[in-house]
């Protein structure tokens, strides 16, 4: 099969939504297929370009036998509503652009979200190829928008992000989602079952190994040796409840409790705010904010930790969510501190792989933060394997490779 595949993501850029098109577009081409990857230069999260690239001028890549096309870009993360979007709009129409200059047939053409538009870009370009369209659907958009109070309901933006929604939905051949909880929301917009298929996030056990040797936090951060770490790792976004980690931080310094620290290692919107509650709350030393590492360390980061916080703020949108965060402390044997309800809880319970607390409810992650100080270590260890076990049993990259193709294959038979 011969794919293109837009997305707004990819590495060197170090989240969620790059790994996933990486690691998926990597297995696919051990499989035997053309993997054209569409996207911008690497800027995320701060909106600066990344050293060695710069935002003019189209760039061709050859990244694990993917075929990386960048796009001039309009780098604008973390700018106010008006930069963002205009980054958002423009970025993908340069995509669309250099996608009909240089990239040759395909099959079939992906576009994965986030953000929206790159679907927008994805179907031009199918359309102008007279190819079938697909859409991946990582976040629920513009539903999370809303969620985490970035614009209203009722916003101008909001409403027309709505009707691009709908429109992307009932012009694809498929719609690949990466949670359970998304199909009614997808048949709620008239998409009948069988163009749906649900491939969560996963592992890549090439990269996530836990044979991986820990990086030495405790010399790093001048840690007593029996000290615990908690880890948060990955985007402080405005969906994730970090600064909670803090708070609840603060509510131990009156306690009796063995030594315990919360490391965040990570960038994004809501840094800024994070680090003005771990100092104005004065739990400085016990709450360590470190700049954010490249994806290849992250491995050895979790084989540090002696938990890995998975947390997101308490709404109804993010109770469909499955973090991919959760994966790869599983595939490290990192046992999850988990505040996340839905599909992501049912995980927990299902793997066995870890403890929750009730998300937005310091008093709650107080409580369970104490009960992982005291834990013995062979019952955290216990938890550890279980996720390991787990992951390896159900959420193997190459194996969701297998059934992303399968779906796109059987799709295009049913079209023809």
């Amino acid at each position: 099969m011969r794919l293109a595949y837009f997305t707004h993501y990819f590495p060197p850029e170090s989240n969620a939504p790059a790994a996933r098109v990486h690691e998926l577009s990597r297995a696919l081409v051990k499989q035997g297929h053309i993997v054209h990857v569409v996207t911008g230069k690497p800027n995320h999260p701060r909106g600066e370009i990344y050293p060695g690239y710069r935002a003019a001028g189209y760039r061709y890549e050859h990244v694990d036998g993917i075929h990386v096309h960048r796009s001039p870009t309009f780098p604008a993360a973390n700018r106010g509503v008006a930069l963002r979007s205009l980054g958002f709009a423009a970025n993908p129409i340069s995509q669309y652009r250099q996608a009909l200059r240089h990239v040759p047939a395909v099959d079939c053409v992906l576009a994965t979200s986030p953000q929206m538009l790159t679907g927008v870009a994805g179907l031009r370009f199918a359309k102008r190829r007279k190819t079938p369209f697909f859409l991946e659907v990582r976040d629920l958009w513009p539903e999370s928008i809303v969620s985490v109070g970035a614009l209203a309901k009722g916003h101008p933006i909001i409403r027309t992000l709505e009707r691009i929604e709908h429109r992307l939905y009932r012009a694809s051949t498929g719609i690949v989602a990466v949670a359970e909880s998304f199909v009614a929301h997808f048949e709620k917009h008239g998409i009948p079952r069988e163009r749906i298929e649900v491939v969560k996030n996963g592992i890549d056990r090439s990269r996530f190994n836990r044979a991986t040797a820990p990086i030495n936090l405790h010399k790093q951060l001048k840690l007593a040796p029996e000290a615990r770490i908690v880890l948060f790792c990955g985007t402080i976004g405005m969906a994730h409840d970090v600064g909670i980690l803090a708070r609840a931080m603060a509510q131990l310094k009156s306690r009796n409790v063995p030594p315990l620290h919360i490391v965040i290692v990570g960038d994004g919107a809501d840094r800024k705010s994070v680090t003005h509650e771990i100092e104005s709350l004065g739990v400085n030393d016990r709450v360590h904010l470190l700049d954010p590492v490249p994806r290849t360390k992250v491995p050895g980061l979790l084989q540090a930790a002696d938990f890995s916080a998975v947390v997101l703020r308490d709404h109804p949108t993010f109770a469909g969510v499955l973090p991919s965060k959760m994966f790869e402390a599983m595939a490290m044997a990192t046992p999850i501190l988990l505040g996340v309800r839905g599909e992501a809880l049912e995980l927990l319970k299902a793997a066995e792989c870890g403890f929750w607390f009730t998300p937005g409810d310091v008093e709650s992650l107080t409580s369970k933060l104490i009960e992982l100080a005291n834990m013995p270590r062979e019952r955290a260890e216990q938890a550890g394997n279980c996720g390991y076990n787990y992951v390896c049993k159900h959420f193997d990259r190459e194996v969701q490779a297998t059934q992303m193709a399968g779906f796109l294959a059987r799709r295009l038979r049913a079209e023809h």
